[in-house]
């Protein structure tokens, strides 16, 4: 196990210093991770390799894990125990960053149904319910706070900052614990749930930082999880994959809903924030403009695909407003 991760890092390094495998990684995980990016795959590979390198020190006999056994009686190592604590935690996150995308269309004025785009200069940034990047903002924020560079072709999500914290914050709280719990969780575990769990674990961290609970990648985390819960759970009995089945239905109930009770089949609704003066919309079969305070609202066709227009409008938008929402139309994607 302790190869196995020190491979996976010193392949994450491979991958942050060249770019030659990026196109055959990308390929790799485009599925798994809906969309995938270099950052997704360097986070993949480093995290990963680091629970299955870090493990041995976070058991009941290891360095750490003897120290936090006798910090208090309640905190004795227990894999089930911190593995159900660390679902709780992550589940929380998920839903925090849900509340907060909630938070942001309420503070701006516009319908929860939205894609938002935000810019800071010549960056930008989208979130929306059903793809977050709400924590990736901060995780961006603090890293170019302390000067590291990133790559152009990561995403870091910092246009999105201003309009996510405080609340947002609390990634850096939860972010740390679920991975010093979840590590805990696995580190009694066989070996084949270790794998697993290092993976599952992985991937929530993934899409705590982009895509969010409504995003199809963290469904499998969670799944994930909870099938290993409940399988490793003594005794076990098969109705116990009852639940998970029934927490992942509930949440593609959801998705669903969101989705078409959200759609705006009739037109495109595009509201800019902070428009200049003489905005331009060259090219677009306008069908009406409204202005309201410090926001401008067009309306067009509702034809048009969600993701061209949306890839459209970001340049042609750029350095005429502060931000824009864009309703969606679940038709375009049938």
């Amino acid at each position: 196990m302790n190869i196995i991760g020190i491979i996976m890092i010193l392949f994450a390094v491979l991958l942050a210093v060249t770019s030659f495998l990026d196109s055959t990684i990308l390929t790799l995980t485009y599925h798994l991770m809906e969309g995938s990016s270099k950052g997704k795959s360097l986070i993949l590979f480093a995290v990963m390799g680091s629970f299955l390198l870090l493990y041995p020190l976070f058991q009941s006999n290891g360095l750490i894990g003897k120290r936090i056994s006798s910090l208090s009686p309640s905190l004795k190592i227990d894999d089930q125990k911190y593995l159900k604590f660390t679902i709780i935690a992550i589940f929380f996150t998920y839903i925090v960053g849900l509340l907060i995308e909630v938070w942001i269309r309420i503070k701006l004025g516009v319908s929860i149904f939205t894609m938002f785009v935000s810019y800071n200069g010549n960056e930008f940034s989208t979130t929306a319910l059903t793809h977050s990047h709400v924590f990736k903002s901060v995780l961006g924020y603090v890293i170019h706070s302390m000067g590291i560079h990133i790559s152009s072709t990561i995403n870091t999500g910092v246009p999105l900052a201003q309009y996510t914290v405080p609340f947002s914050l609390i990634i850096l709280i939860t972010f740390p614990l679920i991975y010093i719990v979840g590590i805990i969780a696995l580190s009694e575990k066989r070996d084949l749930y270790k794998v697993l769990l290092a993976f599952f674990l992985t991937l929530s961290f993934i899409t705590m930082l982009d895509g969010g609970m409504l995003d199809y990648p963290a469904w499998i985390a969670i799944t994930g999880l909870l099938i290993i819960y409940y399988v490793s759970k003594k005794p076990f009995s098969p109705r116990d994959l009852y639940k998970p089945a029934l927490i992942m239905a509930l949440i593609i109930i959801l998705r669903v809903s969101i989705s078409v009770f959200g759609s705006n089949t009739d037109f495109h609704e595009v509201t800019v924030i902070d428009p200049v003066a003489n905005l331009t919309l060259n090219g677009y079969d306008v069908l009406s403009i409204q202005k309201e305070e410090n926001k401008t609202i067009v309306e067009l066709p509702g034809d048009l695909s969600d993701k061209p227009l949306l890839l459209k409008l970001v340049p042609d938008l750029k350095g005429q407003c502060s931000g824009f929402a864009l309703s969606w139309n679940y038709k375009a994607w049938i």
